[in-house]
């Protein structure tokens, strides 16, 4: 049992910390990437409320419509 103990306590030794280094810059990279969501998320946002006014400055079917109803006047 000396060797399996002698092992295990090398594993721990070294590996142990190194575990827990990955662990941290996991960690750290884990909020990075949130923190990147986070802004994503905002920017989409505003694409899309830049996108709505664009398409209500439009009114296409509004335009349509009247287009439609001064047809059938006219005829």
């Amino acid at each position: 049992m000396g060797v399996v103990e002698d092992v295990r306590q090398v594993l721990q030794d070294f590996l142990a910390p190194e575990l827990r280094e990955i662990r941290g810059q996991f960690a750290a990279i884990d909020k990075r990437l949130d923190a990147m969501d986070d802004v994503n998320r905002v920017r989409y946002e505003s694409i899309i409320q830049r996108l709505e006014l664009i398409q209500q400055s439009f009114a296409f079917d509004k335009r349509i419509s009247s287009l439609e109803e001064d047809k059938r006047r006219s005829a």
